[in-house]
């Protein structure tokens, strides 16, 4: 009953929300107290006891549990920043639903074909987020808008059209009839696509930029925090329950170390070539990515360690990344064709929380990034080349957030205030233009951005807690690799 509630109750509160969609303020109230109520059912529902439903088998591990509560955490402070910033009229039911569909797959790891079905139907939902409008907007959906998620969509349901047909294979297999390994080897190929497609790894990323640069920055943030995560669970789950493809692939494992630290490498590089910040932040994300898949294909304690706990690092560093994206786009009391070079200094606590997100994402102490990569640079460790490329991909990640700071946050004001003019005789106040007063930054933005600060210092700072609970589960599953 505990995880039928699980998936069924964000659901039927979205489908509320739904229902009075346009009372913004009491619908963001809803969701937050609903998400708060999801974070408690979660910590409630007992751990590693699975149970039997309409002939499917249902089960929440530590690890499914750890980003199961993340997930209405971060999406309940998405809601109150939103508060103060543009959103489309059904954004939040539709992250309510998303919520519900990523239980569901969550609880449902053990039946594949299940899930990749479910994660077609969660990007179907997702495109339904992006094409989204505030309530009363006066336009249409722009052409870039709807290519964006056209694109997203095709390529989601190729991603599980790929898993499906993998796990069609790796079923009808057997070793001891079929003495050759074409089929493990075709199936990995296969997972590994579509898991790439899905996270967005090079060359499979083009989606993610063109997402982050056309949509809502909560949108981008709820795709990537919570449906590419449920997708590293994932294929975690499947190497699981096929250690088939990790027993018998071990050169293929070996091509996608290479392959992940070479696509963390070009997503870096993309990021440090791009001049609009939007395009900037994807291509880092996409960094991000690469650097996941290597940790996992490492398949051994250290590498799966750092991958799952960059995953977690990335739920914290993405939406205060688009938070405070959002924030600094918002009007500021200058001009709207004014070039706004000094966002640091006029929004302080936005302009911070973006280059703390970068920091955090490339990994610099003491924030929450940098226990993750330090776990990939041993994992990478007792390969020179390998070492050298993550190590390399980092530096232009931190060349490309500096860029960032440079150009966007710590520049000088293109429009200097004028000085102020005396009043001359025969004048009065009445006949001067107008004084223009800079916007504040919003209060209760700012304050999600300050908890989300807070809990990257917090985990950068104390990250034992998180990691113990990271490695019990990596030590119970059985294709890790023992090192030594």
């Amino acid at each position: 009953m505990s995880y039928v509630l699980l998936i069924i109750f964000p659901l039927v509160l979205g489908a509320s929300c739904f229902l009075i969609r346009k009372e913004t303020q009491l619908v963001i109230g809803v969701s937050v107290a609903a998400l708060i109520v999801q974070l408690a059912l979660v910590l409630t529902v007992a751990v590693d006891q699975p149970v039997r439903l309409l002939g499917l088998t249902l089960n929440l591990d530590p690890l499914g549990r750890l980003f199961l509560a993340g997930f209405p955490a971060v999406t309940a402070l998405m809601a109150l920043a939103n508060r103060r910033l543009p959103h489309g009229e059904h954004f939040v039911s539709i992250a309510l639903i998303i919520i519900g569909v990523a239980s569901a797959i969550v609880v449902l790891l053990q039946e594949p074909f299940v899930v990749a079905l479910l994660l077609v139907s969660a990007g179907l939902l997702s495109v339904l987020a992006i094409v989204d409008l505030p309530t009363g907007a006066p336009t249409l959906v722009e052409p870039r808008v709807i290519a964006s998620a056209l694109k997203y969509l095709v390529l989601m349901a190729f991603a599980g059209a790929l898993a499906y047909m993998g796990f069609v294979l790796i079923t009808i297999y057997r070793p001891g009839i079929s003495p050759d390994q074409t089929t493990p080897r075709l199936v990995l190929a296969l997972i590994v696509v579509a898991f790439g497609i899905r996270i967005a790894l090079v060359p499979f990323h083009s989606w993610l930029p063109d997402l982050v640069e056309d949509a809502s920055p909560m949108v981008s943030a709820l795709i990537i925090v919570v449906l590419n995560t449920t997708g590293l669970l994932f294929l975690i789950s499947v190497f699981q329950f096929f250690p088939v493809l990790v027993a018998d692939n071990e050169r293929g494992l070996q091509l996608l170390t290479w392959a992940g630290a070479l696509a963390a490498l070009i997503g870096a590089f993309l990021a440090l070539v791009q001049s609009c910040p939007r395009r900037t932040i994807g291509y880092l994300v996409v960094y991000n990515a690469g650097m996941i898949l290597f940790g996992l294909a490492t398949t051994t304690t250290m590498g799966l360690a750092g991958a799952v706990f960059e995953a977690f690092n990335q739920m914290l560093t993405v939406p205060l990344l688009m938070i405070s994206l959002a924030l600094l786009e918002q009007p500021d009391g200058r001009p709207s064709k004014a070039m706004r070079r000094d966002m640091l200094w006029r929004w302080p606590i936005a302009g911070s929380g973006l280059l703390g997100s970068g920091a955090a994402l490339v990994g610099l102490p003491p924030w929450s990034g940098f226990a993750s990569k330090m776990l990939l640079y041993e994992a990478a460790a007792r390969d020179t080349m390998l070492l050298l490329l993550l190590i390399g991909a980092t530096a232009l990640a931190l060349l490309a957030i500096s860029r960032l700071a440079r150009d966007w946050l710590i520049g000088a004001p293109d429009d200097q205030p004028a000085p102020e003019t005396p009043l001359l005789l025969g004048t009065t106040e009445l006949d001067l233009p107008p004084r223009r007063r800079l916007a504040p930054e919003p209060f209760i933005a700012a304050l999600v951005v300050l908890t989300f600060l807070g809990g990257s210092l917090a985990i950068g700072l104390y990250p034992q807690p998180l990691l113990e609970t990271i490695a019990d589960v990596i030590r119970g599953l059985t294709f890790v690799r023992v090192e030594g």
